[in-house]
């Protein structure tokens, strides 16, 4: 691609005649370039191959040669900052732009939403990192447990209406609470091209054994061709909702991985993924879905480091902005919250005097005054008094209670979180203003060790807005089994098997919710917005926001513009 000298050199002659086309002898080029005839000849070569301008040279010396620009200044400096962006390097196109982050987000937004290219459908979105792990058997977050729904298939799934469906198995049925049979699709392949085998099905669903979740399947074993059996050691009612859970996607057979699989996974959904980096995540419909081809030809999610990503998203808060008193019905409340785990197990809160002091202290309205104001708005938080919105589980502080000691805090969280170093700040200067000590620790992916923290900072990033979204969460999402005590979790734990061996029972989860809250095992924090943004997406059509933040690509789908009657 061009370099900024190029373009710094273009500038020069725009400037010199004014943008006007002209003959000129090269030696004038010379002079104004600073450089050799040689040089001139090469830097306007490359000019004219850029597109910027028209070089014909007459021969002989001292004769005008002819100077045509084809481009403004302006037209040179968007062009090279696309460049730059099409290789996620926004800061160079933000200096190639001459720092005017408005213009770099005109830019951008040109490249943002619905494009075509090459006769295909494209959307980009933006986001803030890259979106490395889309293994849904190991540690995924909110963002990516969405990718991996669009790129995997399970046994069941969960429409738009949050309603039980079927998916690559077309029916099943318990022939005990122990006992469940699922008929699966034939002909079904892999992105790859190989064939889904009921050979490949029962391998995934026994890999699940080591989920808490589902640690009571004993066997999946092929009964016949495209005819699964479940065996369970425990009761289970709930079984074909439970394998929508994103960990329960049906994999690609361990001796067919490479070690790339995790980044670049292959599965049988509607989506594939054909670049996955630290510049842009690319999806390409698959031709081959077993289901309704997606309408939309591929989804591109470019990343804007966090630096930068407050001129791409002005607001993630779009309804706290918003003028007047209507709601964006588009915008809706996280059906989760961010919450603090108290290390219970191990850590200072181990004892119910320091479990007390950091509910009190560190409850969700006094973190909330700490926040600067301008942080509010674009964060989007609200203050949570329970794991889920409208619920009221955390008690109030009534009185001020110091720390039992002066001690050092660790508090652990996420490094590349948008509201996560705000909130540790928040949480610092309240604990600091007792006279303690705070220790940071960050991770990109996985906690390495739980044992040395005392507050963990989470976030729920719940799969669906259903109450049962719980059950998953708690046993296998929450990490809380390695901070609490074994009485309590096993406690806790009942809940979800007591729901799933009772037929009609509805789980209990604001009674989970209360015991967690009533423990001192978590205090919530916040409740952030989640929605699509019209800005980015107003020409698709059913891109509704679903419970993880982003709508489901394989649903949505773009109307032709009306062409002018003449």
């Amino acid at each position: 691609m061009s370099s900024p000298r190029l373009r710094v050199q273009f500038e020069t002659l725009f400037e010199h005649y004014d943008g006007v086309d002209c003959g000129v002898q090269l030696e004038e080029i010379t002079d104004i370039l600073c450089c050799t005839r040689r040089n001139a000849r090469i830097v306007l070569n490359k000019m004219e191959e850029e597109g910027w301008l028209e070089w014909h040279p007459a021969p002989g010396r001292g004769k005008l040669s002819q100077l045509n620009f084809k481009r403004t200044r302006a037209d040179v400096s968007e062009t090279l900052a696309r460049r730059y962006l099409e290789e996620g390097k926004i800061s160079q196109a933000l200096k190639v732009l001459d720092q005017d982050a408005a213009k770099l987000a005109q830019v951008v937004e040109s490249y943002l939403g619905v494009q075509h290219q090459e006769g295909e459908q494209v959307v980009r979105l933006p986001y803030y990192r890259p979106l490395s792990m889309l293994n849904p058997r190991k540690y995924i977050r909110r963002s990516e447990q969405h990718i991996a729904r669009q790129v995997f298939s399970g046994l069941t799934k969960l429409d738009e209406q949050e309603v039980l469906q079927p998916d690559l198995s077309h029916s099943w049925e318990m022939l005990s609470p122990r006992h469940w049979r699922f008929y699966l699709r034939p002909a079904v392949r892999f992105h790859n091209g190989d064939l889904l085998t009921t050979e490949a099905v029962a391998e995934s669903i026994n890999l699940l054994k080591s989920r808490k979740l589902f640690s009571h399947i004993e066997q999946a074993e092929v009964h016949q061709k495209n005819v699964l059996d479940v065996h369970l050691s425990q009761d289970d009612y709930k079984l074909a909702l439970l394998l929508t859970e994103a960990c329960a996607k049906i994999m690609l057979p361990m001796s067919a991985r490479t070690e790339e699989y995790d980044q670049f996974p292959i599965g049988t959904g509607p989506y594939k993924v054909v670049q996955n980096d630290e510049k842009r995540l690319v999806l390409k419909a698959f031709d081959g879905y077993f289901g309704f081809r997606p309408l939309i030809d591929s989804v591109e999610v470019w990343v804007i480091n966090a630096l930068h990503s407050s001129i791409v998203f002005p607001s993630l808060a779009k309804p706290m902005s918003r003028t007047g008193s209507t709601m964006n019905d588009e915008v809706e409340l996280d059906p989760g919250c961010t919450y603090l785990l108290l290390n219970r197990k191990q850590g200072l809160a181990k004892q119910d005097d320091w479990a007390r002091y950091f509910s009190q202290r560190l409850s969700s309205l006094n973190v909330f005054q700490q926040l600067p104001q301008d942080k509010v708005v674009e964060l989007g938080a609200l203050p949570a008094h329970g794991l889920k919105p409208g619920w009221y589980h955390h008690s109030r502080q009534n009185h001020y209670t110091p720390p039992p000691s002066y001690r050092t805090v660790t508090i652990a969280y996420h490094s590349m979180h948008p509201m996560f170093p705000t909130l540790v700040k928040c949480l610092e200067a309240l604990l600091k203003q007792d006279n303690l000590d705070v220790e940071l620790i960050t991770y990109d992916l996985e906690m390495p060790d739980t044992s040395k923290v005392d507050i963990w900072i989470k976030p729920m990033g719940l799969g669906h807005n259903r109450d049962d979204a719980l059950a998953g969460w708690l046993l296998d999402y929450s990490d809380i089994d390695t901070m609490s005590q074994e009485s309590d979790f096993s406690e806790w734990g009942d809940v979800v098997t007591q729901w799933r061996q009772s037929e009609s029972t509805p789980f209990a989860a604001q009674a989970l919710g209360k015991l967690l809250a009533d423990k001192m095992q978590l205090i919530p924090m916040f409740h952030c917005w989640l929605g699509v943004s019209k800005d980015q997406c107003g020409a698709l059509q059913n891109a509704k926001c679903n419970a993880l933040g982003w709508f489901d690509f394989s649903e949505v789908w773009v109307k032709p513009m009306e062409e002018n009657q003449s």
